[in-house]
C-alpha cells in the first residue's frame, strides 16, 4: 500500500548474516555448491529480493585466477600485467626496504591500488580479479536461484581506498540482477528542487554494509543482504556501468604524474613520489629536473641548456651545454638561445610546482643582453610551498 500525499515515508529494515563454515576455495571448487551448502548448513532461509554478497577473492581463486610472486619486483610485474593504464605511483616502507606501490586502472574498468591485486589470506599466491567480474556474478545468481528456488541478485565485492579519505571500503567489482545506480535525477528534494546530478551506488553501499560482517580474514567471504528487494533489476547491466568513463574523470593521473605527462616525461615520475610525502628535497628537486628536461627539446634553443642540481638541492644551476656557449643555429643564435633557456625556465617553474616547491629566479645579463659568464646563466633559490613563483 502506497503512503498517502506528503505522509512520512515508512521506516526500512536492513540486515546481513555472515554465513560461517565456508570450506577452503581452490581452482576448479564448484563454488556456487559450497556457498549453498554452507548457507543451508547455517539454517539461512534466502528469500524472494535477497542479495548475496560473495568476496571477490573466493571467485577468482574458484576461476583459477591466482600467480606467483616470489619477490616484490614480481608482484610488480603482475601489477603492470593487469594494469590497462597507470594513474600514479608511490614509494612507500614495505618492512623489507623501499616499495612501489602503483594505483591503475584495471581491465574491469576500476581505478585500484595494485590494479587490485591482492596477497593477503592467498597461500603465499597473487590473486588477480575475477576475469569478468559481472559474469561471475550472473553465474553465480543463476545457480542460487536454481538452488533456492527464489528471485535475488548477487555482488561480488572487493576492497579499495578513496581519494580524501582515509581506510578502506568494500565496493561491487561486479554484480547481477541488482538496480547498482540509483539515480534521483529529475527527482524533488524534501524541498522541492528537482536534483539534477545526485545518482546513489546502492551495489556500493550493499557491499560495504554486508563487510561490516563478512570479511576473507574473519573466515567469512559470504554474506546476505536483506530489506533492498526493490532494487532488484533483471536488466541492470551490471557493477560496470558504476565505472566512471575515463573521459569524464577528473583525476585520471595523481597530481605529478599528470605534470610529468604535460611536460613529455618519460612515463610516470620517477623515482615515484613517497606516499607519506616525507622526500627530502634533493629528491624533489631532482625529479622535477627529470620532467623540466622532457625526452626532447620541443622548444629552439632549449637543447643548448643543461641542468645540475647544487649541493643538497637548495639551488639549480642552468649552464650552457657544449665547449661552445653559442653553437651555430638556423635563426640568430643568440635569439634562440635566449628562447629555449625562457621555455626551460617555465618547465622548470611547473615541475617544481608539483613538488610543492617554488623559486625565485635571478638573471644576470651582461651589457649586450647575452648571459653574463661563461657557464652560470641562472640560479633558483627553492623555498618549499605553493605560492606562485616569485621572480626578480
Amino acid at each position: 500500500m502506497s503512503a498517502e500525499p506528503g505522509a512520512p515515508a515508512p521506516s526500512r529494515l536492513l540486515t546481513a548474516y555472515a554465513i560461517a563454515g565456508i570450506e577452503r576455495i581452490v581452482p576448479g571448487t564448484d563454488l556456487p555448491a559450497v556457498l549453498c551448502t554452507a548457507i543451508d548448513r547455517n539454517r539461512i532461509e534466502i528469500k524472494d529480493g535477497d542479495v548475496l554478497v560473495v568476496a571477490s577473492k573466493i571467485v577468482a581463486k574458484a576461476e583459477g585466477r591466482i600467480r606467483q610472486a616470489g619477490s616484490r619486483a614480481a608482484f610488480e610485474s603482475l601489477v603492470t600485467e593487469a594494469s590497462l593504464s597507470e594513474v600514479a605511483a608511490r614509494t612507500f616502507d614495505s618492512g623489507a626496504g623501499p616499495a612501489v606501490v602503483t594505483v591503475a586502472r584495471t581491465a574491469a574498468g576500476t581505478v585500484q591500488a595494485a590494479a587490485g591485486l591482492d596477497r593477503s589470506n592467498a597461500d603465499g599466491h597473487v590473486v588477480l580479479h575475477p576475469a569478468d567480474p559481472d559474469g561471475s556474478a550472473a553465474m553465480l545468481r543463476a545457480a542460487f536461484e536454481r538452488w533456492f528456488g527464489v528471485r535475488l541478485a548477487v555482488v561480488v565485492s572487493d576492497s579499495t581506498s578513496r581519494p580524501w579519505r582515509r581506510g578502506v571500503f568494500d565496493f561491487a567489482l561486479g554484480s547481477a540482477g541488482l538496480a547498482g545506480l540509483d539515480s534521483q535525477r529529475g527527482r524533488p528534494d524534501d524541498d522541492g528542487r528537482v536534483q539534477t546530478a545526485t545518482e546513489r551506488a546502492v551495489a556500493d553501499e550493499i557491499a560495504a554494509a554486508a563487510d561490516l560482517v563478512k570479511g576473507a580474514a574473519r573466515g567469512l567471504p559470504l554474506a546476505v543482504v536483506r530489506g533492498v528487494g526493490d532494487l532488484l533489476d533483471e536488466a541492470d547491466p551490471g557493477a560496470r556501468a558504476l565505472n566512471r568513463p575515463e573521459a569524464e574523470d577528473w583525476f585520471r593521473t595523481g597530481h605529478v604524474e599528470a605534470v610529468h605527462a604535460a611536460l613529455d616525461s618519460t612515463g610516470l615520475a620517477w623515482p615515484p613520489a613517497s606516499a607519506s610525502g616525507d622526500d627530502d628535497v634533493l629528491t624533489r628537486v631532482t625529479r622535477a629536473l627529470g620532467a623540466a628536461r622532457g625526452r626532447t627539446g620541443r622548444t629552439p634553443g632549449q637543447d643548448r641548456w643543461r641542468l645540475r642540481v647544487d649541493g643538497a638541492g637548495a639551488r639549480i644551476l642552468v649552464q650552457r651545454s657544449g665547449a661552445n656557449p653559442l653553437p651555430e643555429a638556423e635563426g640568430h643564435p643568440l635569439v634562440e638561445a635566449a628562447i629555449g633557456l625562457g621555455a626551460l625556465v617555465e618547465r622548470l617553474h611547473t615541475a617544481l610546482h608539483a613538488e610543492g616547491l617554488r623559486a625565485r629566479v635571478r638573471y644576470d645579463w651582461a651589457a649586450d643582453a647575452s648571459p653574463k659568464g661563461a657557464a652560470l646563466a641562472i640560479e633558483l633559490d627553492l623555498a618549499p610551498g605553493t605560492n606562485a613563483p616569485e621572480r626578480g
